[in-house]
């Protein structure tokens, strides 16, 4: 009788604190999924670049042009693994966006290229804008809020972006 108690006590504290059970990919987008994991290591947009530097090193191609919302030059950093757009701010060259067709690079909840068009509902409800082409999650009701997108091609993810910019 106690041992049943025991369970009883056990089934009632995992049903009253779920978040304890050590489940972490729960349905639904939130700011915290605004992050991409590449070559395994996590970036945000807003990060500085020189942080992408230090962890993938010196092979990308790199491209520059005048920013048309900033003072200075946007930069482009591309990568095998991913492509890392810049705008130049008064902290230094910070990710705008970061964009990836690679298998290689994963979403918080381990979604990658490659991933079918149900799994990505799956694991992040609805959407806040789509079409037959693109997914867009949007941290904000705002228009321009930060976004987690999913490019799409038959219903299979062929891209995946952060982006501080509207789509």
């Amino acid at each position: 009788m106690k041992k049943l108690a025991i369970l009883f006590a056990i089934l009632c504290f995992t049903i009253v604190f779920p978040g304890c059970s050590g489940q972490q990919n729960t349905a639904g987008f939130s700011e915290s999924d605004l992050v991409l994991t590449v070559a395994g290591k996590e970036y945000h947009t807003r990060d500085n670049v020189q942080t992408v530097i230090e962890n993938l090193g010196d092979g990308y191609q790199y491209a520059e042009g005048k920013s048309c919302n900033y003072d200075g030059l946007d930069k482009t950093y591309t990568y095998d693994a991913a492509t890392f757009y810049t705008n130049p701010l008064s902290e230094g060259d910070l990710l705008s966006e970061i964009y990836s067709e690679s298998p290689e690079t994963a979403t918080s909840k381990g979604l990658s290229p490659g991933a079918a068009k149900g799994d990505v509902l799956a694991a992040y409800g609805e959407p806040s804008e789509s079409d037959e082409y693109i997914l867009i999650y949007r941290a904000g009701e705002d228009v321009n809020a930060p976004s987690l997108c999913f490019e799409l091609e038959n219903d299979t993810v062929i891209a995946v972006f952060l982006t501080v910019d509207p789509v």
